[in-house]
């Protein structure tokens, strides 16, 4: 399982690669790591690692994914950027907006259903594309009135993330 974690102003990519009890291998930015590491508390956290034991206390943060890690000599302010936060990133962010002629989907999954043809004109909210990812449906929509350029997927593709699935004028 890999995730972003946002520390500071620097975001490094965290992959847990092996657990067995509480030995952990996880691949921080590329480079392996090993460590023991034990739950003390419900928030305090010991590292063992190449030797050295370094105590951790996690608070919750302002969402559910934020964190504040303290290691008694610093404090750091966390965030837990997973799958399911990068799309409600890029949802939020919107696709098709006023300056997007490409409306495209943040994670790979199946088209369940293409409800424009080129050469239509879509209002702005209406919905051009279904798409299925992570177990749920999601409506891409136009923010503003459009003209169907290209559809550039048909119902039942596979997509990868950020593919192009209709292009509008």
């Amino acid at each position: 399982m890999k995730v972003d974690i946002k520390i500071g102003e620097e975001t490094v990519e965290v992959e847990l690669i092996d657990r067995n009890e509480n030995l952990i291998k996880l691949k921080i930015d590329g480079e392996e790591f090993e460590a023991d590491i034990q739950n003390i508390t419900p928030n305090i956290y010991s590292f063992l690692y190449k030797n050295n034991s370094i105590d951790v206390e996690v608070q919750d943060g302002h969402n559910n994914k934020d964190y504040i890690v303290n290691t008694m000599m610093e404090v750091f302010e966390t965030t837990v950027i997973d799958a399911e936060s990068k799309y409600q990133m890029a949802r939020g962010k919107g696709t098709g907006g006023d300056d997007e002629n490409a409306i495209s989907s943040p994670m790979p999954g199946k088209i369940v259903k293409v409800l424009v043809k080129e050469g239509d004109k879509v209002k702005a909210g209406d919905t051009v594309v279904i798409v299925s990812a992570m177990k749920m449906e999601s409506e891409y929509k136009v923010k503003q009135d459009r003209v169907i350029i290209e559809v550039c997927v048909s119902e039942g593709d596979n997509i990868d993330s950020h593919q192009p699935l209709v292009i509008v004028e």
